[in-house]
């Protein structure tokens, strides 16, 4: 197959990209001229442009099979990036396939973020109404609407939080692992859904080939409990983790002290008052039954195996 790829310098593209080369697909990466390039493979063809630029989109789009959109804002110093971004970014597709790409299937990596934390006890399903309580949930939901009234052929993949080589954001984790330490900012009982990335990539890629295949899909590598992930990294790590509980005043403090420093330094923050609200949730878990059951999607990748192989891979590239 043609394969579009937009956020292939990210965490889950340049694993997407990987995955879809060994395949045998023809890969076309539609990149920003200064992103970052190390992790993508010699074979794929790159497109400078952004999804905020329709003639960029519209370039990259013709003569494409599928179009797997994973480019958005994830933490951002300006709230206002998300809805631009994730939404806005998906209008341009849209358009631009409709105008260079009429047949082409559209993959969408939607987030766990916008079905919202789970409710009553129980995992969410995709027949649970949309409830987002921040901002990049609530434009990954817009997004996610803008596609269904659309009328286009689509596969909206939604994953929880994303783990493995090459991630940055839950490397804090892993670092204060091996100090023998795990911050708690959620309550006790707090259940956490993980997903490998490698799982992930897999999943989208089964997503872009599965005839028939369209509307949400809620995909999952395990719901646990919060102390069974930090004991799993701190086996990775060879280290017994004991727990200092975060107070939530102090998370909020936190929060909004990284997003000013952001702001002045012009980086990208790593907590946001957002993100702070998320943290607190008692649950964000889902059932993927119907990704099993029409997408053939299965996890490969269990906790133990996949926090010790990150943690590996962390170390051998000096990151931890």
């Amino acid at each position: 197959m043609r394969a579009l790829v937009t956020g292939a310098s990210g965490f889950v593209g340049g694993h997407l990209v990987e995955a879809l080369v060994a395949a045998g697909d023809e890969v076309r990466c539609l990149m920003r001229p200064r992103s970052d390039r190390q992790w993508l493979p010699a074979a794929v063809e790159l497109t400078a442009g952004s999804i905020e630029d329709t003639p960029s989109i519209e370039r990259a789009v013709t003569g494409v099979d599928v179009v797997y959109h994973l480019a958005a804002v994830t933490s951002t110093a300006d709230p206002a990036d998300y809805d631009r971004v994730n939404r806005g970014g998906v209008v341009r597709l849209l358009e631009a396939l409709a105008a260079q790409a009429p047949h082409a299937r559209l993959v969408f990596c939607s987030s766990l973020a916008a079905g919202g934390p789970a409710r009553a006890g129980r995992a969410l399903t995709e027949a649970d109404p949309p409830a987002p309580i921040g901002p990049y949930g609530a434009s990954k939901a817009a997004a996610e609407r803008v596609i269904e009234a659309s009328g286009r052929s689509a596969v909206i993949v939604r994953p929880p939080a994303v783990y493995g080589p090459r991630d940055r954001d839950i490397l804090a984790a892993f670092r204060l692992a091996t100090r023998g330490l795990a911050i708690r900012t959620g309550p006790p009982g707090q259940h956490l859904a993980l997903i490998h990335v490698h799982d992930l990539a897999r999943a989208l890629a089964q997503a872009g080939r599965t005839p028939g295949a369209t509307g949400v899909y809620y995909v999952n590598g395990g719901n646990y409990a919060w102390e069974e992930i930090t004991a799993a990294i701190g086996r990775a790590v060879g280290r017994r983790v004991h727990t200092a509980a975060l107070p939530r005043l102090a998370l909020s403090a936190a929060a909004r002290g990284a997003r000013a420093w952001a702001r002045l330094t012009g980086t990208r923050p790593l907590l946001t008052p957002e993100r702070a609200l998320d943290l607190v949730q008692p649950a964000w878990t889902c059932d993927d039954a119907r990704a099993r059951r029409e997408l053939g999607y299965q996890p490969t990748i269990p906790l133990e195996r996949g926090t010790r192989e990150t943690a590996s891979w962390y170390r051998a590239r000096g990151w931890m």
